[in-house]
């Protein structure tokens, strides 16, 4: 059985049930654009290409700076990895 990952660009990384997907992103190395990593600067924002159905709904840091997402947007400092498959992401 394959581990679930994280693909951010050229990045791949384990995809660890309840860490966020900054700091998995982070942990390899990613080039990914951060600051507050606390939810409330919006820096971190990121497109799920695939796997929204392996993170946990959105909070309310999130739901506040992302209200018109339908969880296609995240904040990646606030999403949490919850499932077994894969989530592939991109910041534009």
């Amino acid at each position: 059985m394959r581990t679930p990952r994280v693909v951010f660009g050229d990045t791949v990384v384990p995809a660890t049930p309840g860490h966020d997907l900054l700091a998995l992103l982070l942990s390899a190395q990613a080039d990914i654009q951060y600051l507050c990593m606390g939810g409330s600067c919006g820096t971190c924002r990121v497109q799920i290409r695939a796997g929204r159905a392996h993170l946990a709904p959105m909070g309310e840091a999130e739901q506040a700076l992302l209200p018109d997402s339908d969880g296609g947007e995240r904040l990646a400092c606030q999403a949490l990895v919850i499932g077994d498959g894969d989530v592939v992401v991109a910041q534009e």
